[in-house]
């Protein structure tokens, strides 16, 4: 009942298929898609990626936090929303599906990313490659809900009006697949909601309804005749283009945080870190605050910044506690301000 709400349907692959197969399952699957599209796509370890002929390139990643693969999937009565009690897996799923759609009417560059979730793997590897398209602008698809458009530590104002001006509202997050690329590409980025809610979460639930009305509005864009959107951090120059302001520098900035510093307790040793349901490594000092969120401690820039979708447990798997009598007061930055901070430096 819920794919009557979908407007179109793929080649090779089912529509349920995208939830269910397994990472390397769906990559080989993808290649499959996209030849069948006209593409000729090149499988690296890390990533799937296929040149097209509009200078857009979409983002995806493949992976999802999910140790089950996707065995039942349920519909709500109305069809609109779907999930499935070994979690759904809609972050990032549903842009993948969102993306084959997409390049169905228009053919954009399209790149698949594996392990996102832990760390953007994929998206390193694809920065180590040798490959450069020349494209105007990135669109990923994997941000919840249904009307965000994510921007990170791209400050391309004439960007952000362009994506805008269809109706997405500014939102901030963390940190996803184009947190890498963009900058590596010098070239704009954005992260524009894939439907899909409660992330990370056996609850998680995608809206099928908000996915269509998507891949109509990314399609509009995508085939809209634009100029090169440059890359622009979040203290470059607008007269000049440049990474930094001509008074900026990095010492400036290091000391220039807008946020307040914030009680932080240090974890111990035997902590251990959460991604879903991958165990993160550790090797440098990690944090939590009064709402369990972790941390990241990076020496560099005597500063935190946030593991979105991270926590800390016991050995016994218990959820770790704050206490205030331990804590320290510690400058937490935004992820993408540090990322640029320490590229600079």
């Amino acid at each position: 009942m819920g794919q009557q709400v979908l407007q179109g349907q793929l080649h090779t692959l089912e529509f349920e298929q995208i939830f269910q197969l397994s990472q390397g399952n769906l990559k080989e699957a993808l290649v499959g898609e996209l030849k069948a599209l006209g593409y000729k796509p090149k499988s690296r370890k890390g990533y799937l990626y296929a040149s097209g002929e509009l200078p857009v390139m979409l983002i995806a990643h493949m992976d999802t936090v999910h140790r089950q693969l996707v065995q039942h999937i349920c519909y709500t009565e109305d069809g609109t929303v779907m999930m499935s009690p070994e979690g759904i897996g809609g972050d990032d799923r549903a842009g993948v599906y969102m993306i084959l759609r997409i390049l169905q009417e228009a053919k954009c560059h399209v790149l698949f990313c594996e392990d996102e979730e832990i760390g953007g793997q994929g998206a390193r590897k694809f920065e180590r490659s040798s490959i450069r398209p020349e494209v105007n602008y990135l669109i990923e698809l994997d941000r919840r809900g249904g009307n965000d458009a994510v921007f990170y530590g791209c400050n391309n104002r004439e960007f952000i009006k362009f994506i805008c001006g269809f109706g997405f509202g500014e939102a901030r997050g963390s940190f996803s697949d184009i947190s890498i690329v963009a900058p590596h590409l010098d070239v704009a980025a954005v992260n524009i909601s894939a439907g899909y809610y409660n992330e990370h979460r056996q609850h998680e639930y995608v809206r099928l309804d908000q996915m269509e009305e998507n891949i109509f509005r990314v399609r509009e864009i995508v085939l809209t005749s634009t100029e090169r959107f440059a890359y622009r951090g979040l203290y470059s120059s607008p007269s000049t283009g440049s990474f930094w302001g001509e008074e900026m520098t990095l010492w400036n900035m290091r000391f220039n945080s807008r946020k307040e510093p914030q009680p932080l307790m240090e974890l111990s040793d035997n902590a251990h870190l959460m991604m879903g349901s991958h165990e993160m490594g550790g090797g440098r000092s990690h944090y939590i605050d009064k709402r369990g969120h972790v941390y990241l401690y990076l020496c560099e820039l005597s500063a935190a910044v946030l593991i979105d979708g991270a926590y800390a447990y016991s050995d016994t798997g218990e959820p770790l506690t704050f206490d205030s009598k331990l804590a320290q007061d510690i400058r937490v930055m935004e992820y993408d301000e540090a990322m640029e901070l320490l590229r600079a430096g």
